[in-house]
């Protein structure tokens, strides 16, 4: 059994890929990455140095990955976004840095379907990403996120931007076994779901919030927000403990808030 590498592929020489994986013509490969076995590595893939992929990972379409990233097997990326009565263009993924995704996630691609009818989410969907740079039609994942397995991550979500300084340990957001977001959800920086949540479309979660078991979100929560049996029941206290934050910087970070959610739902 051998790799299966087309002419044309950039792949650093310190690249190892495990056999019967295809990498198409265009597809980038940084210095130390390693490719596991039954992978698929489509011809718009950008992937970083230092990452590793597991077997069976499917990058299709426009996906670009930074360093350190451990991607868990059967993951598939770039999946074509889904909205019913539309076929539209199809768009990114953007994985940022020191990222762990477990097994079996998916996270579809982007796409620009709305900004004709809906121009009040190109400013939501700029908010902490660099100017210059259109990125309405990117599903975003940022730095230091913990996914465990089977997460569902829908079109144009932005996970684990925002404003909080790295906590002490590896990982700053965690999305637990079984969560899915839907269509452009914002989950920030610092927030922890438990297994089982669902966000419905357009729900915006601040910094630090944390969701219990089996939650069901349906309106936006202001930053470090605790959820249980649906209900919000006040401040996630080991959350601000956590970022080391202050009643000062909760404050802060409640007062921006408005500037960086979609405004489509109403606040819990």
């Amino acid at each position: 059994m051998s790799e299966f590498i087309e002419k044309n592929a950039e792949i650093a020489q310190d690249v190892v890929i495990g056999p019967c994986s295809i990498v198409k013509a265009g597809a980038k490969i940084g210095k130390g990455s390693v490719i596991g076995a039954f992978c698929f590595i489509d011809s718009n893939v950008c992937i970083g140095e230092n990452n590793y992929i597991g077997n069976s990972v499917h990058l299709l379409g426009k996906v670009q990955i930074g360093r350190g990233n451990h991607i868990q097997d059967n993951t598939v990326i770039g999946l074509p976004s889904k909205h019913i009565g539309y076929h539209f263009y199809q768009g990114r993924v953007i994985i940022g840095n020191g990222n762990f995704i477990g097994n079996g996630c998916t996270i579809d691609c982007g796409n620009n379907h709305l900004s004709d009818k809906h121009p009040e989410l190109l400013s939501y969907l700029s908010v902490d990403l660099k100017s210059g740079e259109n990125f309405e039609d990117a599903t975003i994942v940022g730095d230091r996120c913990y996914i465990l397995n089977n997460v569902t991550i829908h079109h144009n979500c932005r996970v684990g931007l925002g404003n909080l300084k790295d906590c002490d340990g590896d990982y700053d957001t965690v999305i637990c076994t079984g969560c899915c977001l839907n269509g452009f959800v914002q989950v920030r920086k610092g927030s922890e779901l438990s297994s089982g949540t669902y966000l419905r479309e357009f729900s915006s979660l601040g910094e630090g919030c944390f969701t219990a078991m089996s939650s069901h979100i349906v309106k936006d929560l202001l930053p470090f927000s605790s959820v249980l049996k649906n209900k919000n029941i006040g401040l996630a206290d080991k959350l601000i403990q956590k970022f080391h934050c202050s009643e000062n910087d909760v404050l802060q970070l409640r007062e921006i808030f408005g500037s960086k959610r979609s405004g489509r739902l109403k606040l819990y």
